[in-house]
C-alpha cells in the first residue's frame, strides 16, 4: 500500500488539475457569455437610440412637410386671388373703356358729319366771301 500512496496522490492531483481545468474553462464560458449578453445589451440599447433618433427625424420631417405642404397651398390660394384680383381689374378696365371710349362705328359718323360740316361751313365762308365781294363791287363803283 505504501506504493498505493503515492499515485493515490498523483490522481488526486490530476483529478484536481482536471476539475480546475473543467472548472475554469466553465467559468471562461459563463465569462464568455456574460461579456456576450452585455456586448448584445449595448448593441441593443445603441439601437434603439439610432431608431429613436430616426423616428424623431421622421416625425421632424413630417411636420417640416406638413407646414410646407401649408405654406404651398396658402401660395397657391394667394396666386389664385392675385390672378382673380387682376382679372376683376381687367374687367372694370374694360367695362370703363367701353363706356368711356368711342366706338370706331361711332366714331366713323362722327367723323363723316364734321367732313359734312366743315364742307358746309367751306361754302357758307364761300358764300358769305362772294356777297361782300359783290358789296365791295358796288361800294367801288358807286364811288368811282
Amino acid at each position: 500500500m505504501k506504493d498505493l500512496y503515492p499515485w493515490i496522490s498523483v490522481c488526486v492531483v490530476i483529478i484536481g488539475f482536471i476539475g480546475q481545468g473543467l472548472f475554469g474553462s466553465f467559468r471562461l464560458g459563463q465569462a464568455v457569455e456574460q461579456v456576450k449578453a452585455a456586448l448584445k445589451k449595448q448593441i441593443d440599447d445603441e439601437r434603439d437610440k439610432v431608431l429613436e433618433k430616426i423616428e424623431g427625424l421622421e416625425r421632424h420631417f413630417a411636420d417640416e412637410q406638413k407646414s410646407q405642404d401649408h405654406n404651398y397651398g396658402e401660395v397657391g390660394a394667394a396666386m389664385r386671388q392675385y390672378i382673380a384680383d387682376v382679372e376683376k381689374q381687367v374687367r372694370e378696365l374694360e367695362i370703363w373703356g367701353r363706356d368711356n371710349f368711342v366706338q370706331k362705328g361711332e366714331f366713323e359718323k362722327a367723323t363723316s358729319r364734321l367732313e359734312l360740316a366743315i364742307k358746309d361751313m367751306g361754302s357758307d365762308i364761300k358764300d358769305d366771301l362772294r356777297e361782300r365781294i359783290e358789296d365791295l363791287r358796288k361800294v367801288f363803283e358807286r364811288k368811282h
